[in-house]
């Protein structure tokens, strides 16, 4: 089978989406489909290097703006259409991306599906809430064959965008397990301080949503005679003002910046934590490092929010705990700390979970919905 993935971001570009775009394409091609991306140039001084890539990608230029302008790069999805020939669709995010597939629907001869990954549909997204906007979101969903959620967070906001659309399939966003197979080597950079199974990690982007100054906080009032180290991974505008904090709660010599960290780096950080922390504020749409967690075998203290609660099973892979609760979330970091057996189990529980998600049955998945509506319009067409 031939599948378009359209998507308003991809590499070289790193984030979730992204990430996801990639590893879902991948995936298809090693399936035995045909995968190809369709996606803007990247931002200056970011360079494509598609070349490198195991799909095809063919680029259009940036959206000028995300409000005029649009309906000008239809040309591009048609002219990969009539190229490509491609059997389905697959829009990720509602807009631009599915709103531009709708205005190409009357010559697109081919099911559409749109992924959200959280943005477009969460509460309050300011892009919606433009004059003439909403009419726009609406008309992508109605034009959809099936929405695929990645959790309870995006089903939720394809319902409110559109109480009446019926199709929203369940599927989501899944893992490379093979990283994880084995002990990642000790990365030679990393701070000495930094040892295995003698602290806790937050992994993340250091802005105030993602709450590292929540777990700082928290850090502050473990008791002394328990007192364990903090590594805060990640880059991000907040760091001199976490850093200023840790010091200011007295804290500064048990917490560790490392900075933001990817592959081997990374995999031994969450191999070698006692358990991983995320504090956010506000909603997760599938949390990729929750789900890095589990794969690494390790429990995940998190926030009671959307996208977090809907993965972690409190008291089998880990503990929930209400945002913005520095005094809960304390005595959670505790339970873990001070009862390494549980945060053990808790973790090979969590690591099971994880086989569940790897990217092959995700994209397999993804496979048997895009058959069943290649047959499903086969069908229509010949009645």
């Amino acid at each position: 089978m031939r599948i378009c993935l359209y998507t308003a971001t991809a590499h070289p570009k790193l984030g979730g989406q992204e990430a996801v775009v990639d590893a879902l394409a991948s995936h298809l091609t090693l399936l035995g489909h045909r995968a190809v991306v369709l996606a803007p140039r990247p931002r200056l001084p970011m360079r494509p290097r598609d070349g490198e890539l195991p799909y095809p990608v063919y680029r259009h230029p940036r959206f000028f703006s995300t409000k005029y302008f649009v309906p000008f790069y239809r040309r591009f999805l048609l002219g990969i259409y009539a190229k490509e020939q491609f059997d389905v669709l697959h829009c990720h995010d509602v807009y631009p991306t599915g709103y531009v597939a709708a205005l190409c629907r009357d010559r697109l001869a081919v099911p559409m599906v749109i992924t959200s990954h959280g943005g477009d549909v969460k509460e309050g997204n300011i892009r919606i809430s433009k004059p003439g906007m909403l009419p726009r979101y609406v008309r992508a969903i109605e034009a959809a064959d099936a929405l695929i959620s990645i959790g309870n967070f995006t089903t939720a906001g394809f319902t409110r965008l559109h109480p009446g659309k019926p199709r929203i399939v369940p599927i989501p966003n899944g893992i490379d397990l093979a990283p994880f197979a084995a002990p990642a080597p000790r990365p030679h950079a990393l701070d000495a301080d930094i040892q295995a199974n003698s602290y806790i990690l937050f992994l993340g982007r250091l802005h105030p949503r993602k709450g590292a100054d929540v777990l700082l906080e928290a850090m502050a009032r473990l008791p002394i005679e328990e007192s364990v180290n903090c590594v805060i991974a990640g880059s991000g505008d907040q760091r001199a003002e976490l850093e200023s904090q840790a010091r200011a709660l007295g804290i500064g010599t048990r917490v560790r910046f490392a900075g933001r960290v990817e592959g081997t780096a990374k995999i031994w950080l969450l191999q070698n934590a006692i358990c991983v922390v995320m504090p956010s504020r506000v909603w997760e749409a599938f949390p990729m490092v929750l789900m890095e967690s589990y794969a690494a075998g390790k429990a995940v203290i998190g926030s009671r929010i959307p996208g977090i609660e809907d993965l972690v099973e409190e008291g089998r892979t880990g503990l929930l705990v209400p945002q913005e609760s520095p005094e809960a979330l304390a005595r959670a970091i505790r339970t873990l700390v001070t009862e390494r057996r549980l945060a053990g189990e808790w973790g090979e529980n969590a690591r099971r979970i994880a086989q569940s998600y790897s990217w092959e049955s995700i994209a397999r998945q993804h496979m048997a919905l895009y058959e069943q509506l290649h047959a499903e319009r086969l069908m229509t067409a010949d009645g």
